[in-house]
């Protein structure tokens, strides 16, 4: 269904220049859900939660994200219903305290009977960067706690209108840095992030090799944004189906866009795209992404890189579900597995997984595989 071209990696300080690269594509027998990285595992199957919550988003949120201006209000309005989370009721299996990390503020979640885990979990939130916060994605930590036996800390770095993605980047950098310095194990840190956050999750991982830092032990990405300019088309990475995104407006990228990236704002650290960073990501890394959401085409093509230099990547793609469907644990049970999935594939990066890992029994391999080729001035597809 999708069709990935990575045309250009740009040469990197310190890094052999690669060639440029297309994708070439062989599809043995046409399968329901066609892939680009040949080693995704498909999840086919969906609930009627499931499907009821996308048609809802797609016919009652979608519209109203198309059409509301952008500006300092509408984040104060986000902003306001975002504190409601506050008022949920916590988890009675997880303790939680709030301090401070490289002068971010961060929320430290455990096991209230004590982690089983030497590993420490960063977890940083979506939301575009202008919504969401640690209190709207405290489910999915409290259940990553439980489910990886680690402690999460959930980063509350600065965003819209207060800070640029260039400031979330230097909080969440900072945060990490702060991070190997006090734990005891900074080689089982692992780093997740959905949506903005996966972007984030990224930064660090390309920043920690900037810094010369402890790289994280493994990667979680749900959704993950891996560019600046999703939206575009004239790229190196090439769509060629429509995107059906349940409630993200791509035609509304282009003006947030102009706030993540303000003029007279500070560049970003490093790569304005973690797209263009693959050769700086060594982490273990495990993706998420649904069929047909904006974000899909760029996570397979990371997921492409990745492995071409022999970095271990585990992708999922899942049909009928959200954009970063895994925060919405309350909701839809294919958040639970997505979840448990990803805590297992945290554990065996650390070296604690002492059993076999969770299988989705309707899941499985897609049999199209994908390959970085030499580009020799057309397009593939």
């Amino acid at each position: 269904m999708w069709s990935t071209v990575v045309k250009r990696v740009p040469a990197l300080p310190g890094v052999a220049k690669l060639p440029r690269r297309g994708v070439r594509l062989s599809l043995p027998g046409r399968g329901p859900m066609r892939v680009v990285f040949d080693k995704a595992v498909v999840h086919e199957s969906y609930s009627f939660r499931a499907r009821v919550l996308q048609r809802t988003i797609r016919m009652v949120f979608k519209p109203v994200l198309r059409f509301t201006p952008i500006s300092e209000r509408t984040f104060a309005t986000i902003r306001t219903i975002d504190g409601l989370q506050t008022r949920r009721k916590r988890s009675p299996h997880v303790t939680f305290e709030v301090s401070e990390l490289g002068g971010v503020r961060v929320e430290r979640m455990s096991h209230r009977h004590g982690p089983d885990s030497e590993m420490t979990l960063l977890y940083l939130h979506g939301g575009g960067f202008f919504s969401g916060s640690i209190a709207t994605h405290r489910r999915i930590c409290e259940r990553l706690a439980l489910k990886t036996g680690a402690t999460v800390v959930s980063v509350d770095y600065v965003q819209l209108p207060e800070g640029s993605i260039a400031d979330s980047v230097q909080d969440v950098i900072s945060a990490y840095a702060a991070l190997v310095e006090s734990v005891e194990h900074p080689d089982k840190i692992v780093v997740a992030g959905d949506s903005a956050g996966g972007y984030l999750t990224m930064k660090v991982a390309e920043l920690a090799t900037r810094r010369g830092l402890q790289a994280p032990a493994a990667l979680l990405g749900f959704s993950p944004m891996l560019s600046v300019d999703p939206d575009r088309e004239d790229k190196a990475v090439e769509r060629i189906i429509r995107a059906r995104d349940a409630y993200l407006p791509i035609q509304r990228i282009a003006h947030i866009r102009e706030r993540w990236l303000p003029e007279d704002g500070a560049p970003i650290e490093g790569y304005a795209s973690p797209l263009h960073a693959s050769a700086y990501v060594s982490s273990p890394t495990f993706f998420v992404a649904v069929e047909d959401e904006l974000l899909r085409p760029e996570v397979e093509a990371m997921a492409l890189m990745l492995a071409e230099r022999g970095v271990e990547v585990e992708t999922h793609l899942w049909r009928k579900q959200v954009h970063a469907f895994p925060v919405l644990v309350d909701l839809v049970p294919e958040s639970e597995m997505a979840i448990q999935l990803a805590a297992d594939f945290a554990r065996r990066a650390v070296g604690e997984l002492d059993r076999p890992p969770v299988e989705d029994p309707d899941s499985h391999e897609e049999v199209m595989t994908g390959e970085l080729v030499p580009d020799q001035g057309g397009s593939a597809a």
